[in-house]
């Protein structure tokens, strides 16, 4: 009989991973239950929960200004539309993200252009967005992607010779660094998704950063009807109180637990790194798997998940499908990575419908570039193609016991060490 539980051994996990951090605690229900005890219900200006947010949250990041809104997916729209993207323009953006990185380039009526990335990092290749600038390109937006932070030497250089507006996605990354310095301060604005899942969260929320008041006055003329304006754009001036329709305006329920979190991500990064680290280094040289460090220079954060490579050899013995299952079945909570190119939700982008067959003309609204006449040719990937059948994931543990996360990569170990018994009973 095989060692394999799959195939009828024992387990190697026998006390699974038992997650302490909760997330919607005490503090939270706090938070929340006092803004109902006052009665409010609405904010609109950057003052109460949603001021003291702002305020906290633009000190973490360095910035200037900081504005709350609903999500991260309006945080990237109104980034956009800040920096003037609009009909004609391209924004580059990696092919392996999620898809709010690019769907807002199209709410511009401008052309997303898909860029591989780095092996080592999974982040944006710096070399393939020299190589895909034009005297279209407007901006480039980067992903923090999973907490692993860009090259941002590289993409800040790149970015000001070629006199393109930088953008964060920082949505994976609240308090990672790159040389001290935190991310989301590099770019013209850095965008930070709060959703449910993510290190910081409201549920459904999320906060742009930039230290450019004409850009902080774009965005909130975009979306956030009565809102004070810092006055920086005689434009937005002329028009009063009155916003462009869309509202992005953040809950004060959503902020206001967002700010318990807020104050809990050093411990939260401190907790996730070490965890990160342990499981990095138990498995670093496990035969057919490859760990994923942070490039020199960077300090990760928020994580979202952890993620490791099978090499390109071991899929050769085994699909990805098959050793998740042989993991799972040991007891480890491995999942395939969900940025699948089955799964156009989640990437890769450049393969995705959206972008390369449907005539977004016929959908009406603004959804396409009237500068185009034809939907621009799928980009040759490698790299993002190759990885992207590769990677496999586990939770980004916060407080467990170190001797379950053992058994884990025990368990992954074990399963590595036996692909050839995989390979035979397929």
């Amino acid at each position: 009989m095989s060692e394999l539980a799959l195939l009828g051994g024992q387990p190697a996990v026998t006390s699974p991973p038992r997650e302490r951090w909760v997330q919607v605690n005490d503090e939270v229900k706090s938070a929340v239950m006092g803004l109902l005890d006052q009665g409010i219900i609405t904010i609109s200006g950057p003052t109460g929960v949603i001021g003291e947010f702002e305020a906290e949250f633009a000190a973490m990041t360095g910035s200037r200004y900081a504005l709350a809104m609903n999500s991260g997916t309006a945080t990237l729209h109104s980034a956009y539309f800040a920096v003037g993207v609009g009909p004609g323009d391209e924004v580059l953006v990696p092919s392996y993200t999620w898809h709010a990185s690019a769907t807002p380039v199209i709410h511009c009526g401008a052309t997303p252009v898909f860029c591989d990335i780095r092996p080592e990092s999974l982040t944006i290749d710096p070399d393939d967005v020299e190589r895909r600038i034009t005297e279209r390109t407007k901006a480039l937006c980067v992903v923090h992607v999973f907490g692993n932070v860009c090259d941002m030497d590289r993409l800040c250089e790149i970015a000001e010779r070629h006199d393109i507006a930088l953008i964060e996605d920082a949505s994976h990354a609240h308090g990672a660094l790159w040389r001290g310095r935190p991310v989301g301060s590099f770019g013209r604005v850095g965008c930070f998704s709060l959703q449910g899942s993510k290190a910081v969260s409201g549920g459904e929320a999320g906060v742009a950063v930039t230290d450019d008041p004409v850009l902080l006055d774009r965005m909130i003329l975009l979306g956030h009807f009565g809102r004070p304006r810092v006055g920086a754009v005689e434009v937005v001036n002329e028009i009063g109180d009155m916003s462009l329709g869309i509202k992005y305006r953040a809950h004060p329920w959503a902020i206001a637990m967002a700010l318990v979190g807020l104050r809990r991500l050093p411990e939260l990064n401190r907790l996730r790194t070490a965890n990160y680290d342990f499981l990095n280094d138990e498995l670093r040289d496990c035969p057919g798997l490859e760990v994923i460090d942070a490039l020199p220079g960077a300090t990760r954060g928020a994580y979202l998940e952890y993620k490791f490579k099978l090499s390109a050899d071991a899929v050769r013995v085994a699909n990805r499908e098959r050793i998740v299952e042989a993991m799972a079945a040991e007891g480890a909570p491995v999942t395939a990575d969900r940025y699948s190119d089955l799964n156009f939700t989640y990437g890769l982008l450049h393969a995705a419908p959206l972008f390369t067959s449907v005539n977004r003309r016929e959908l009406g609204g603004c959804f396409y570039d009237p500068a185009r006449t034809e939907t621009p040719p799928r980009p040759s990937l490698p790299v993002a193609e190759s990885l992207n059948r590769r990677l496999i994931s586990l939770p980004g543990f916060t407080d467990v016991e170190r001797e379950s996360l053992a058994e884990v990569a025990a368990a992954m170990r074990k399963v590595m060490t036996h692909l050839d018994e995989l390979a035979r009973e397929a």
